[in-house]
Order: C-alpha cells, then sequence, then structure tokens
C-alpha cells in the first residue's frame, strides 16, 4: 500500500498529585501536544490507526510500553479508527471512574462530517491498577466511501472526566486519499 504508516509508542504514566501529565521512561515531562494532553491528574492521547486489529494485539499484551501502527493517511473505502490512551482519571465513592468522551469529525471543507453521541472512554470501572494506562472501550471507526470528499479531514475528541470536572480537547487529522494513490 502507499499512504504512510507510522509506529506510536506509549509513554509510561508516572503519576502524582503534583507533577501529574506525561513523562518519557526516563521520568522526563513531555509537553502537551494537539492529540496528547494533560488536565489535573487527567492525561489522555489520541491514536489514530488503520490497523484496529493490531492495536487491541498490543494492547492486550503485557508489557512496559506499548507500540501502536498509527496512521496518517487512509484509502478510500478502508477504515480508520480513533481510541484513546488515559490515565488519571479521577473516583468516586465506590473506587470507579466516569471518563467520557464525544468527537466531532470535520471534513476537508471545514464542515462537520459527523458528530457522534458521547461514549464511554472507561465508566463504572475502577482505575486501570498500578498506575497503568487505559483504553478506551468505546472508539470511533469512519471510512471514506466513494463520493465522498478526499483530502485533509480533523478529529475533535472532548474527553471528560465526570468526576473531577477535568477536560480536554484532543485533535488529530487524516488524509483521505484515492485507493493506490
Amino acid at each position: 500500500m502507499s499512504y504512510i504508516k507510522h509506529t506510536l509508542m506509549i509513554i509510561l504514566l508516572i503519576s502524582s498529585t503534583t507533577n501529574a501529565g506525561w513523562v518519557d521512561k526516563q521520568g522526563n515531562k513531555i509537553p502537551d501536544s494537539d492529540n496528547m494532553k494533560s488536565a489535573g491528574d487527567l492525561i489522555a492521547q489520541l491514536v489514530i490507526t488503520d490497523n484496529e486489529a493490531q492495536v487491541l494485539k498490543n494492547w492486550s499484551t503485557p508489557s512496559q510500553s506499548v507500540y501502536f501502527p498509527t496512521a496518517d493517511k487512509i484509502e478510500r473505502n478502508k477504515i480508520i479508527t480513533a481510541f484513546i490512551v488515559f490515565g488519571g482519571c479521577a473516583v468516586d465513592a465506590n473506587g470507579n471512574c466516569d471518563l467520557r468522551m464525544q468527537i466531532t469529525v470535520y471534513q476537508p471543507d471545514g464542515k462537520i462530517y459527523s458528530k457522534l453521541p458521547v461514549m464511554e472512554v472507561w465508566s463504572g470501572k475502577p482505575v486501570p491498577p498500578n498506575r497503568s494506562l487505559g483504553l478506551s472501550v468505546e472508539y470511533m471507526r469512519i471510512i471514506i466511501e466513494p463520493g465522498e470528499q478526499l483530502g485533509k479531514y480533523k478529529i475533535d475528541t472532548k474527553v471528560v472526566d465526570k468526576i473531577s470536572s477535568n477536560s480536554m480537547i484532543l485533535t488529530s487529522h487524516f488524509t483521505a486519499v484515492e485507493a493506490n494513490e
């Protein structure tokens, strides 16, 4: 295939109440970016892939870091998937998180392509153990079909911790191209 492939390594979370945020393996703070942010103790990253099965397989394999195949181009009629990787969600009196997201996709002309209903990232479940990261329970899949615009699409994902009220908007892009381009 001619579209570009990237590999993303999900970085370990080192959390404390005074220094929450993304850090690398050496413990150095990673600054927020469009698709990876922190708000209070909450951290989240929007991951775009054209290989959903590999992401799920890699995620379920125990290790200190997870490699995700990511994509910034997708051919028409192929599936592109958006996941949220998160950590640091607040807990309720029962010890459970309530993390939600709403995804809006904009087509190349700037008009809304799709605005999904609020979806679960991680709700009614305990925080992932040992300060580890979690992968969203629900996620988005898109197929750019014949007749739909080719070009650069934008994905905005609002992630909200319903318990702490921490929230952020994560943004990523992908380019839809004709098959065999």
